[in-house]
């Protein structure tokens, strides 16, 4: 084989193909470009939106500050209008937040521009050719080759076609599969004779265009205006140049040859019926229309073609997917293929350095697999949203106006923002070329260990999980205290007004409300015997490293509970359940909130969305000592008057509530505090400035909870009275009990059991989940294995305390 077939072959010098063509060139892979216009960037009246998901690629390819420049003017607000002109939602910050969050801003420029751009980076400017218009592509066992208008033949290992929509490439590759394996398309898609593109559909037809001294549009800013059936997109352009989109809903979807081409009378037409309508309160289309330099009428057709590559012919750009322009994402789109087919083809070339030719029939096959593999879906989703977004600003249905006029005026700008997310995070970039340095809050799939993904079927397994431990543990709190006779002793013990059997008398007042005093009084029965001369010495043991092993676990459900990204949440209030665990035990509660905190935090990309600061992280620990760990100290200081007792007893009940409380009170004191003084808070543009009080609140309750866990092993083990087995284990939770505390033990028994158990399992999800958000890859084996020895060694409620430390360090990917 000659070294002419040692090339890639690039049909179109569009923005997908130059792109391929640079990329390939800083890959030292040989190519050609064949443009049929006669330039290389001609004015056709079309504008593009780069954004952060194209820059980053532009930027790996040195190109990103040429385009930010002669864009001039990145966009700094988007509004939405209505019929009138007026704006009903702004979102002003709007570059700020994009580049700090993905790295990038968006812009817009004429398409010329980023193709001139893309064009003067290629050094090798004899490789591309222009007025080569093909109109043939042949593939043959060891290359492909492609033949001119004027006859010219072309030989490369392999063809590229990002020729467009109305892609000559893909035809050509149709017909080949027809000859060879005609299963190999859909053929609702390959039937192109007479009726052209049967598959392809289009639903909306477009003037867009470029005009020059518009007075009215605000330099930086991006306008939507709604209106019923048709739609306004205007950005801003550099210098004096408004581009725009008159945007208008056909009759109905057509397919094929239906899709209408339109003369340059009919854009006229169609002009003049939008002449008055209004762009802002003080500009109207006619405005925009009459300083056009240039404007095109066309229909939009959508589709993402199910195949996009057959022999060694290979489809990119609007040839494989075509998407609506209202989402700025075609062209983008197009940089991402390009990338993600640069990428395979310079894994494969691995085996065989800078030689294409070497490159076997099935191997180029894989390459091309691989990358719609890599692609499809992602196009597909892009697709699909700019499509419902489409029809959303032509307001096409009463339901969609209803929306866009009552509901989108009030969507907050954080809902947004979470959508960026999916739409920039997912993108591809250049393997084999550094990532950029661009500062973003927001990781890339990318520079994660894995793309982010679902629980699955699991996920409603652990659903199911956590539901059976709420289940079991009903029973062994309730249906086993009522079986064993505790529940009767206490209402025993509350009727008579006393516990006979440590001969204490029950405090009748707490708070003077005597529904509220009746649960306090309810509550201290429970716990005076196991506090005031036990029936056995397990018995204050057991609930004071019960109550120890709580307090990290306390701290983190208040953790997760001031968490922005959990506000509005059925979590948000730790104080909520908190009230719930201490009424009906947390080895019943704890399953079920466990099991809601995995339903809030069920989407793949929860953990890398903004939202993990947490604002109250400086308040919680001192919250945390006053309202949880000085009452359980005091609740076993041995008080001589026991109604002094009975109130602190009491009075540590709300505890949780409390803490959160405390948290809450602390945030707001500090401000007005601040405010009365004049000084000024920090606000510090770290967005992890919360972590080292997170930090010291994991330690902390830790430690606490550590050293009692050792204190008390080593105590059992060294003590001929204590029994380990005794201490944590019921002999038969159902068996008749002879005293309330008796039934008690076995109660706080079976609630540390149940609880520590539930814990195993949401932590082990909580790793899980980690490594399914790409920020770890710990093998859950391992990490069963030293969750269970952490049991051992440091006691549950340390090792939660760990986990969360771990966790926390994972998130902000330190």
């Amino acid at each position: 084989m000659g070294s002419t077939d040692n090339k890639v072959i690039i049909v179109g010098g569009s923005i997908a193909g130059l792109s391929l063509a640079l990329m390939l060139e800083k890959n030292g892979i040989d190519f050609l470009v064949l443009e049929g216009y006669s330039s290389i960037a001609p004015q056709v009246g079309a504008s593009i939106g780069v954004l952060a998901n194209g820059l980053r690629i532009l930027d790996q390819l040195g190109c990103c500050e040429e385009v930010v420049k002669a864009a001039e003017f990145p966009v700094e607000k988007v509004l939405f209008r209505d019929s009138h002109g007026r704006p009903f939602w702004e979102f002003e910050d709007f570059n700020q937040q994009m580049t700090a969050r993905h790295g990038y801003p968006a812009v817009f420029l004429d398409r010329r521009m980023l193709i001139q751009i893309l064009y003067d980076n290629i050094r090798q400017k004899d490789k591309i050719l222009l007025s080569e218009r093909i109109v043939s592509v042949k593939t043959h066992t060891s290359h492909a080759s492609v033949i001119t208008k004027e006859g010219k033949e072309y030989s490369g290992a392999f063809v590229v076609g990002g020729d467009g929509i109305h892609s000559t490439v893909r035809h050509q590759m149709w017909d080949q599969a027809q000859k060879v394996d005609p299963t190999w398309f859909d053929q609702n898609e390959a039937q192109f004779c007479a009726d052209e593109l049967a598959a392809l559909p289009a639903t909306y037809a477009c003037i867009f265009g470029i005009s020059k001294g518009v007075c009215g549009i605000e330099k930086g800013t991006l306008t939507s205006v709604f209106n019923e059936h048709y739609s306004y997109l205007v950005p801003s352009g550099p210098g004096d140049r408004t581009y725009w989109f008159l945007v208008r809903t056909m009759d109905k979807t057509m397919y094929g040859s239906e899709i209408p081409r339109f003369t340059k009378d009919e854009e006229e037409a169609l002009a003049k019926e939008h002449w008055n309508d209004y762009i802002t309160p003080t500009l109207q289309f006619s405005d925009l229309y009459k300083n056009k330099i240039s404007s095109v009428y066309t229909s939009l057709p959508e589709y993402v073609y199910k195949k996009w590559h057959f022999g060694r012919i290979m489809t990119i750009g609007d040839a494989a997917h075509k998407l609506e322009p209202i989402t700025g994402q075609g062209g983008n789109s197009a940089i991402e293929t390009a990338a993600a087919l640069t990428n395979n083809i310079v894994s494969a070339l691995k085996g065989h350095p800078s030689e294409l030719c070497q490159l076997s029939s099935d191997e180029i096959n894989s390459i091309f697999e691989r990358t719609q593999c890599q692609r499809e879906k992602r196009t597909g989703d892009l697709m699909r949203a700019s499509h419902s977004r489409q029809r959303l600003e032509c307001m096409e249905t009463p339901l969609l106006k209803f929306v866009g006029k009552n509901v989108i005026p009030y969507v907050p700008k954080q809902f947004l923002v979470n959508k960026w997310i999916e739409t920039y995070s997912p993108a591809v970039s250049l393997n084999m070329f550094p990532k950029p340095e661009s500062d973003h809050e927001m990781p890339y799939y990318d520079e994660l260990l894995q793309s982010p993904s679902s629980r699955g079927l699991l996920g409603y397994m652990a659903y199911a999980a956590f539901a059976t431990m709420a289940l079991i543990g009903y029973q062994l709190l309730f249906t086993a205290g009522k079986a064993n006779g505790t529940w009767s002793l206490l209402g025993q013990a509350v009727l008579s007004g006393s516990i006979g059997e440590i001969d204490v008398e029950l405090r009748q007042v707490y708070t003077g409300m005597s529904s509220i005093d009746k649960i306090l009084k309810t509550l201290v029965a429970i716990f005076m015997p196991a506090i005031i001369h036990p029936s056995n010495p397990e018995q204050p043991l057991q609930l004071l490293y019960f109550l120890s092993s709580m307090l990290p676990l306390i701290s983190i459900f208040t953790i997760e509970g001031y968490r922005r990204r959990n506000g509005w949440t059925p979590i948000a209030s730790a104080g909520f359940w908190g009230i719930l665990y201490q009424l009906r035990g947390i080895g019943f509660i704890a399953p079920l909130y466990f099991a809601i905190s995995l339903f809030v935090s069920r989407r793949a990309n929860f953990f890398i969305q903004p939202g993990r600061y947490v604002p109250a992280a400086k308040f919680i620990l001192p919250a945390l000592v006053i309202g949880f760990i000085v009452p359980t100290i005091l609740i076993f200081f041995p008080f001589k008057d026991p109604i002094i007792h009975q109130g602190i007893i009491a009075f540590w009940q709300p505890a949780p509530l409390l803490v959160s409380c405390l948290t809450m009170i602390f945030a707001i004191a500090e401000t007005m505090i601040s405010s009365a003084l004049g000084w000024k808070k920090d606000y510090s543009r770290s967005p992890n400035n919360d972590v080292p009080h997170l930090k010291m609140i994991y330690q902390a309750t830790g430690l606490v909870s550590a050293c009692l866990h050792l204190s008390l092993i080593i105590g059992c083990l060294l003590s001929a009275e204590l029994s380990l087995t005794r201490l944590f284990f019921p002999e038969n939770s159902f068996a008749p009990v002879n005293t309330l505390g008796d039934g008690v033990f076995v109660f706080f028994q079976n609630d540390f059991l149940l609880v520590t158990a539930a814990c195993l399992l949401w932590f082990l999800l909580s790793i899980w989940d980690m490594n399914r958000s790409g920020l770890s890859d710990i093998d859950l084996r391992v990490a069963l294995s030293t969750l269970v020895v952490g049991y051992v060694v440091i006691g549950p409620g340390a090792t939660a305390a760990t986990v969360w430390l771990w966790r926390e360090k994972v998130m902000i990917r330190e």
